[in-house]
């Protein structure tokens, strides 16, 4: 996962609001508020199970703010849709 705390501006994060806006990923509030830790704990796993390949890093110097934008974006979907661990 060291490849996510080497995104600028991710260790200020302190919400789980402020990841979706960092992220411009879309939610509900009152949905995110509701399940907030099963989303965060989700986008952990999927932060951790997935590394990114170093050669796409060094290719597009946006592509690690891509790949958490998309596990974030899939943390939320997968808990609203009821398919949560």
């Amino acid at each position: 996962m060291q490849w996510f705390y080497q995104i600028p501006g991710v260790d200020e994060l302190e919400s789980a609001e402020s990841f979706f806006d960092f992220f411009s990923v879309p939610y509900e509030p009152a949905v995110l508020r509701s399940r907030c830790l099963l989303v965060l704990k989700a986008f952990h796993h999927k932060l951790r199970d997935n590394v990114p390949l170093h050669n796409l890093l060094e290719e597009d110097t946006r592509a690690p703010w891509l790949l958490a934008r998309r596990l974030l974006a899939e943390s939320y979907q997968q808990q609203i849709s009821g398919g949560g661990q």
